[in-house]
């Protein structure tokens, strides 16, 4: 865990971008550092969909984007799954929670996540501002504050067993 910040990585699908970036952005203002993979995964101009499709499924810039993910997931102090997301996601949440890192599960607002996502996850909320709420706490706990979120809580106890 980094001293005067938290490094975060938000794992969600392409079809989220737009909120990512906004989640990233609010995030960032409260001085966190993103690991936004968001510039790198934007296909080139002049791509017809299907082209774009493409380029997303195969990593077409030299399998740097599936590089820079997989070296953010386990190295984050935080992931964030931005639900309801797919198969890309579900890995990238695998790999944090293999590397130790705590995961803050945002609810789609029809996900039902299976078995291996559920139990990946750290702790769950039903809103990006709840996933800020407890990102707030974390800063506060970080500096020797109380927290009140059970989220916060458990997610700090991974991240002081980490740092360990």
């Amino acid at each position: 865990m980094s001293k005067d910040s938290l490094r975060i990585y938000i794992a969600a699908s392409f079809k989220h971008m737009h909120g990512v970036r906004l989640l990233a952005r609010e995030l960032g203002r409260m001085g966190c550092e993103i690991l936004d993979w968001t510039a790198r995964a934007t296909p080139p101009p002049g791509l017809t969909p299907a082209q774009r499709r493409i380029w997303m499924d195969t990593d077409q810039d030299g399998g740097q984007v599936y590089a820079f993910c997989r070296d953010a997931c386990l190295t984050a102090d935080l992931v964030i799954y931005y639900g309801q997301s797919g198969q890309d996601a579900g890995v990238e949440i695998g790999l944090a929670a293999a590397s130790g890192a705590p995961v803050l599960g945002i609810r789609g607002p029809l996900e039902g996540p299976g078995l291996m996502l559920h139990g990946a996850v750290t702790a769950w909320v039903d809103s990006g501002e709840e996933a800020i709420a407890v990102v707030a706490e974390l800063l506060h706990l970080k500096n020797g504050e109380p927290a009140t979120l059970p989220a916060s809580i458990a997610i700090y106890g991974i991240m002081r067993s980490r740092k360990a």
